[in-house]
Protein backbone atom coordinates (compact mmCIF):
# COMPACT_ATOMS: atom_id res chain seq x y z
CA UNK A 1 0.00 0.00 0.00
CA UNK A 2 2.96 2.27 0.71
CA UNK A 3 4.67 1.97 -2.36
CA UNK A 4 1.33 2.54 -4.55
CA UNK A 5 0.81 6.21 -2.26
CA UNK A 6 4.67 6.83 -2.69
CA UNK A 7 4.10 6.12 -6.56
CA UNK A 8 1.51 8.16 -7.17
CA UNK A 9 2.82 10.83 -5.34
CA UNK A 10 5.75 10.73 -7.22
CA UNK A 11 3.72 10.68 -10.58
CA UNK A 12 1.87 13.58 -9.81
CA UNK A 13 5.32 15.55 -8.27
CA UNK A 14 6.66 14.78 -11.91
CA UNK A 15 3.41 16.08 -13.69
CA UNK A 16 3.78 19.44 -11.77
CA UNK A 17 7.18 19.82 -12.60
CA UNK A 18 6.60 19.61 -15.93
CA UNK A 19 3.68 21.74 -16.31
CA UNK A 20 4.63 25.30 -17.83
CA UNK A 21 2.93 28.67 -16.84
CA UNK A 22 3.20 31.78 -19.07
CA UNK A 23 5.31 33.45 -15.90
CA UNK A 24 7.68 30.69 -16.08
CA UNK A 25 8.76 31.02 -19.69
CA UNK A 26 8.76 34.89 -19.73
CA UNK A 27 11.13 34.43 -16.63
CA UNK A 28 13.72 31.57 -18.64
CA UNK A 29 13.79 34.15 -21.52
CA UNK A 30 14.08 37.46 -19.86
CA UNK A 31 17.40 36.96 -19.27
CA UNK A 32 18.81 35.97 -22.28
CA UNK A 33 21.34 38.23 -23.86
CA UNK A 34 20.02 41.45 -25.55
CA UNK A 35 16.63 40.58 -24.44
CA UNK A 36 14.57 43.30 -22.92
CA UNK A 37 11.86 43.06 -20.36
CA UNK A 38 9.45 45.06 -18.57
CA UNK A 39 7.01 44.67 -15.75
CA UNK A 40 3.94 46.50 -15.22
CA UNK A 41 2.67 46.26 -11.59
CA UNK A 42 -0.66 46.24 -10.33
CA UNK A 43 -0.13 49.97 -8.95
CA UNK A 44 0.77 51.41 -11.77
CA UNK A 45 -2.62 49.90 -13.95
CA UNK A 46 -4.64 51.57 -11.20
CA UNK A 47 -3.23 55.09 -11.84
CA UNK A 48 -3.64 54.62 -15.17
CA UNK A 49 -7.48 53.16 -14.72
CA UNK A 50 -7.59 56.78 -13.07
CA UNK A 51 -6.27 58.66 -15.93
CA UNK A 52 -8.44 56.58 -18.77
CA UNK A 53 -11.58 58.23 -19.84
CA UNK A 54 -13.65 55.57 -20.94
CA UNK A 55 -15.19 53.45 -18.69
CA UNK A 56 -14.45 50.04 -20.36
CA UNK A 57 -11.12 50.32 -20.29
CA UNK A 58 -10.80 51.73 -16.48
CA UNK A 59 -12.85 48.85 -15.44
CA UNK A 60 -10.38 46.47 -17.59
CA UNK A 61 -7.08 47.85 -16.19
CA UNK A 62 -8.33 47.71 -12.35
CA UNK A 63 -8.71 44.14 -12.87
CA UNK A 64 -5.41 43.30 -14.15
CA UNK A 65 -2.63 42.37 -11.36
CA UNK A 66 0.69 42.94 -13.54
CA UNK A 67 1.90 43.44 -17.30
CA UNK A 68 5.01 42.04 -18.50
CA UNK A 69 6.33 42.55 -22.02
CA UNK A 70 9.46 40.70 -22.94
CA UNK A 71 10.86 41.80 -26.55
CA UNK A 72 13.46 39.16 -28.20
CA UNK A 73 13.97 41.12 -30.92
CA UNK A 74 17.40 41.54 -30.51
CA UNK A 75 18.05 38.15 -29.56
CA UNK A 76 19.26 35.24 -32.00
CA UNK A 77 16.64 33.53 -34.39
CA UNK A 78 16.78 30.19 -32.43
CA UNK A 79 16.21 31.81 -28.72
CA UNK A 80 13.19 33.74 -30.87
CA UNK A 81 11.86 30.33 -32.13
CA UNK A 82 12.50 28.60 -28.88
CA UNK A 83 10.17 31.40 -27.14
CA UNK A 84 7.22 31.03 -29.84
CA UNK A 85 6.86 27.04 -29.54
CA UNK A 86 7.00 26.93 -25.89
CA UNK A 87 4.03 29.73 -25.65
CA UNK A 88 2.21 27.48 -28.88
CA UNK A 89 3.10 24.10 -26.03
CA UNK A 90 1.07 26.07 -22.97
CA UNK A 91 -2.63 25.19 -25.02
CA UNK A 92 -0.80 21.94 -23.70
CA UNK A 93 -1.35 22.97 -20.19
CA UNK A 94 -4.50 24.42 -19.24
CA UNK A 95 -4.01 27.71 -22.01
CA UNK A 96 -6.42 27.85 -25.32
CA UNK A 97 -6.29 29.23 -28.37
CA UNK A 98 -8.46 32.95 -27.96
CA UNK A 99 -7.26 34.09 -31.52
CA UNK A 100 -4.72 33.96 -34.39
CA UNK A 101 -3.58 36.53 -36.52
CA UNK A 102 -0.90 35.89 -40.03
CA UNK A 103 0.53 38.71 -41.64
CA UNK A 104 2.22 37.05 -45.08
CA UNK A 105 4.11 34.13 -44.73
CA UNK A 106 6.23 34.81 -41.89
CA UNK A 107 4.93 37.16 -39.81
CA UNK A 108 1.75 36.40 -37.28
CA UNK A 109 0.07 37.09 -33.55
CA UNK A 110 -1.24 34.32 -31.34
CA UNK A 111 -3.19 35.06 -28.10
CA UNK A 112 -3.30 32.23 -25.43
CA UNK A 113 -5.79 32.50 -22.56
CA UNK A 114 -5.96 30.67 -19.16
CA UNK A 115 -9.46 30.95 -17.65
CA UNK A 116 -11.37 29.60 -14.84
CA UNK A 117 -15.07 30.03 -15.57
CA UNK A 118 -15.78 33.41 -16.97
CA UNK A 119 -12.69 35.03 -15.56
CA UNK A 120 -9.71 35.33 -17.48
CA UNK A 121 -6.55 34.68 -14.91
CA UNK A 122 -3.87 35.25 -17.91
CA UNK A 123 -3.84 36.90 -21.66
CA UNK A 124 -0.74 35.90 -23.38
CA UNK A 125 0.02 37.57 -26.81
CA UNK A 126 2.94 36.80 -29.00
CA UNK A 127 3.68 38.52 -32.16
CA UNK A 128 6.48 36.95 -34.23
CA UNK A 129 8.07 37.49 -37.97
CA UNK A 130 11.33 36.76 -38.89
CA UNK A 131 12.85 39.70 -37.33
CA UNK A 132 10.60 40.35 -34.33
CA UNK A 133 9.34 38.90 -31.88
CA UNK A 134 7.31 40.66 -28.51
CA UNK A 135 5.61 38.96 -25.91
CA UNK A 136 2.96 40.44 -23.57
CA UNK A 137 1.61 37.99 -20.38
CA UNK A 138 -1.35 40.25 -18.66
CA UNK A 139 -2.63 38.18 -15.23
CA UNK A 140 -5.36 39.54 -13.31
CA UNK A 141 -9.22 38.29 -12.70
CA UNK A 142 -9.98 40.02 -15.26
CA UNK A 143 -14.01 39.81 -16.70
CA UNK A 144 -14.34 38.09 -20.16
CA UNK A 145 -17.11 40.54 -20.55
CA UNK A 146 -14.54 43.74 -20.60
CA UNK A 147 -12.62 42.10 -22.81
CA UNK A 148 -15.55 41.75 -25.19
CA UNK A 149 -16.40 45.17 -24.89
CA UNK A 150 -12.76 46.28 -25.56
CA UNK A 151 -12.51 44.30 -28.95
CA UNK A 152 -15.65 45.35 -29.91
CA UNK A 153 -14.37 48.87 -29.90
CA UNK A 154 -11.64 48.22 -31.67
CA UNK A 155 -13.68 46.06 -33.96
CA UNK A 156 -15.56 49.58 -34.68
Amino acid sequence: MKKILFTLILLLTCQLAFCQSASSVFNEYRDKKHAEYVSVPKLMMTIAAAKVKDGNVAALLKEVDEAKVLTLTDCSSSIRKKFVKKIAALSDDGYSEFTGLKKGKAEGMNILVKQKGDTIQEVVAVSAGDNSCVGILITGDINAEDVAAIIGMVDD
